[in-house]
């Protein structure tokens, strides 16, 4: 049985298929390529991992209300 999966993209198909050739294919690898990756052994390896550098500004949009 086929699973479906279907994305909404930012970009044009014509301009995807211009890019990757065959999209679906292309996502395909992806999505192996990603799921080939062994994942961390325990969260608490998640919670070592380095912070991303967030500037004063960029929090202090996280935290106006919209």
């Amino acid at each position: 049985m086929t699973e479906l999966i279907s994305f909404r993209p930012h970009r044009p198909k014509r301009e995807l298929q211009q890019a990757f050739g065959n999209v679906s294919r292309k996502l395909n690898d992806f999505i192996e390529r990603e799921l080939a990756q062994p994942g961390p052994a325990d969260w608490r390896d998640v919670l070592k991992r380095k912070r991303p550098i967030v500037s004063d500004q960029d929090y202090a949009q996280c935290l106006r209300p919209e």
